[in-house]
């Protein structure tokens, strides 16, 4: 998604990542790969507590070696709060691509 920062915002729309983790372990995952919270250009809002996740049903609903976690899952929502697009995935891996999601918002302005 960081590859289509700029488009996301051309189509006046603001990219949102909910991790259900602690602070810390976000940042640890980062310096992993050689970042930190300053370089994602986009707001981290952490949910170790899953009150998002659970709003958004994608708590707890997939297990992942012998711990269960969140699913993955992706959201357009328009300006008044309402969900135009959902992808809840079925693995770790079963995410939409950034491509698609820029089409999504691209049919919101039409």
């Amino acid at each position: 998604m960081r590859g289509k920062l700029a488009e996301i915002k051309g189509q006046a729309a603001q990219l949102l990542a909910v991790d259900p983790h602690e602070v810390w372990s976000a940042k640890f995952l980062l310096k992993e790969t050689g970042q930190s919270t300053d370089d994602l250009n986009f707001p981290l809002l952490m949910d170790p507590s899953l009150t998002v996740s659970a709003t958004y049903g994608v708590a707890f609903q997939m297990r992942i070696h012998t711990e269960w976690s969140n699913r993955p899952a992706t959201f357009v929502i328009d300006s008044e709060g309402v969900i135009r697009y959902a992808h809840r995935g079925t693995s770790f891996n079963d995410r939409p691509t950034a491509n698609a999601v820029v089409e999504e918002l691209k049919k919101l302005k039409k």
